[in-house]
């Protein structure tokens, strides 16, 4: 599972996430400043990734990704192939505090079961801003496609860009993919984490489950809860589209379950070539 960045937050999965615009009669000039800057960003992004993805796209064949949600599957890239995920996220109710991800991953023929990636993610609260690199390896482990299994290991290290002590901590993960039918597939996932914040350092047992139904060929309804032993727990859902059959694009609603319950929203989209 992908640790989600945030700099120096008490709840560690508080994604950062813009809030919706509601109102049938309000117009974007009457959103306080910091939630109209929020879904500014928001809308720019989602604009220049889908120009980005779509020009890229060309190039590419289809596949559906892990893009935002925490919670991974069992399966790798094919040989040969790479993806690149991007999604903004931004903090429904502070439009100050939000987060921008880059992660790009490749499996190499060499290596038919072995997918290497390394996540760029930037996150900022309230003027204080940090990077952090993740470079992970995960490997499959076991797939029986007569039963609808797919196993794989990951391991996962934290790098802080722009901080004295860089390292911030490593995940080891199991994600446990079962397809029983052809348009859903339900993944468990279990492992531990290892964090560094501020001089403290913290073991914690995690856990996520997720799930995947495919309604109709343009449009995935995706789930997920997830947690850590005696921490943060939080979920995700929303609609994945598949614009033709190259391009994925996320909308994705959260909340934390854990100490402030802070809810988001993530713009994302997922492009393999």
């Amino acid at each position: 599972m992908l640790k989600k960045h945030t700099p120096k937050q008490m709840d560690g999965f508080a994604k950062y996430r813009a809030r919706h615009y509601r109102g049938a009669r309000h117009t974007l000039l009457l959103l306080p400043p910091a939630k109209r800057r929020a879904l500014q960003r928001n809308l720019i992004f989602i604009g220049t990734s889908l120009g980005l993805v779509l020009l890229i796209a060309l190039f590419s064949k289809a596949h559906a990704a892990g893009g935002s949600y925490v919670v991974d599957d069992g399966a790798v890239n094919d040989p040969g192939e790479c993806n690149v995920d991007a999604w903004y996220t931004a903090n429904r109710h502070a439009g100050n505090i939000h987060n921008q991800t880059l992660n790009p991953a490749c499996t190499f023929s060499a290596l038919p079961s072995v997918q290497w990636s390394a996540a760029l993610s930037r996150a900022s609260n309230a003027g204080d801003a940090e990077t952090q690199v993740s470079p992970q390896v995960k490997a499959q482990v076991w797939s029986r496609e007569d039963m609808g299994l797919q196993m794989a290991v990951s391991a996962t290290s934290h790098f802080a860009l722009d901080r004295q002590h860089a390292f911030d901590g490593a995940d080891f993960n199991v994600p446990l993919t079962w397809q029983p039918i052809q348009a859903l597939r339900l993944s468990l996932n279990g492992g531990w984490t290892h964090a560094y914040n501020g001089g403290e350092q913290h073991h914690r047992l995690t856990w996520g489950t997720g799930l995947e139904y495919q309604l109709v060929d343009a449009l995935t309804l995706i789930a997920e809860r997830y947690g850590q032993e005696g921490g943060d727990q939080a979920w995700q859902a929303g609609p994945r589209f598949h614009v033709g059959k190259l391009v994925d694009v996320d909308v994705v609603v959260g909340q934390s379950l854990s100490g402030d319950r802070n809810p988001w929203l993530t713009t994302g989209a997922t492009v393999r070539f």
